[in-house]
């Protein structure tokens, strides 16, 4: 059995955790201030303040991008991928990366 964490070790990781969640809301464009909150009863939290309705539609969009499935334009470019090397057309199969690459890092 884990012994319980203190309420230093609580603190230390909300503020870490709240430190991460603002960098990635901060990449996808959420202007978002989040801050570490007091630990309860042995739990850490994190704090959001009132989101606005838009911001909080984005968030929800997003969660939803990653937790039903691949995204559509994923899915095009590792099937065309795929297809140039069943049909050993190596120049297509290396744009098909190169394309993937880009768009993981435009878009993920």
């Amino acid at each position: 059995m884990a012994p319980i964490p203190s309420d230093a070790d609580l603190r230390r990781v909300s503020a870490q955790t709240a430190t991460e969640l603002q960098a990635v809301c901060r990449q996808h464009g959420w202007a978002l201030h989040i801050t570490a909150g007091e630990p309860v009863s042995g739990t850490g939290y994190v704090t959001f303040p009132p989101l606005r309705v838009e911001v909080a539609q984005q968030i929800v969009a997003g969660l939803r991008r990653l937790l039903t499935g691949r995204c559509a334009e994923c899915a095009e470019i590792k099937r065309r991928r795929a297809q140039a090397v069943r049909e050993q057309d190596a120049h297509t199969a290396a744009a098909m990366a190169d394309a993937m690459g880009r768009h993981q890092r435009a878009v993920h």
